[in-house]
């Protein structure tokens, strides 16, 4: 019995074992269809992360050329607002300096008038002072002398100023 039994038995063993390895060998092509099934999703993924960050590249770079531009579209309207405040700086130092020149002509010219009138009062003043020296001088002179005629001193010394000669 134990022979004739035997290659049923193994004949059994042989079909249980063929069907255990055909159950492994499922579980094994499907657990590598799944991994195979999530490396594919994980490459899809890869790929949209990639594609997304292509497209948000492309988007920053536009993003910052525009903001280059802009930029560049400020900083020559601030030179242009700056050019233009130069200017009237400018216009206003020149409307200050020739306001100033103006004051300075005039003061020249009211300076010049005020020392020609000054010229004229000192000449004047000369002119007096030699005038009362040669008065005191001929005074003094009559009042060493004395009256002729009976003539007080005022009258002696009235008819020398006018040029009269005393006798």
């Amino acid at each position: 019995m134990y022979g004739r039994e035997m290659p049923q038995w193994i004949g059994s063993a042989a079909t249980v074992a063929a069907t255990l390895v055909a159950i492994a060998a499922l579980i094994v092509s499907i657990w590598a269809g799944r991994r195979a099934a999530r490396k594919r999703e994980f490459e899809i993924l890869l790929e949209r992360i990639d594609q997304e960050a292509a497209k948000r590249e492309a988007e920053t770079r536009a993003l910052m050329e525009r903001i280059d531009r802009e930029a560049a579209k400020r900083e020559e309207r601030i030179d242009r607002e700056a050019a233009k405040r130069e200017q009237l700086f400018e216009r206003e130092a020149a409307k200050r300096e020739e306001g100033i020149r103006a004051l300075m002509d005039q003061s020249d010219r009211k300076f010049e008038a005020l020392q020609r009138r000054s010229d004229e009062l000192y000449r004047q003043s000369a002119e007096v002072t030699a005038r009362v020296a040669h008065n005191e001088a001929v005074l003094e002179k009559a009042s060493e002398s004395t009256p002729a005629r009976g003539e007080t001193e005022a009258v002696a010394a009235h008819d020398v100023s006018v040029g009269r000669s005393r006798e």
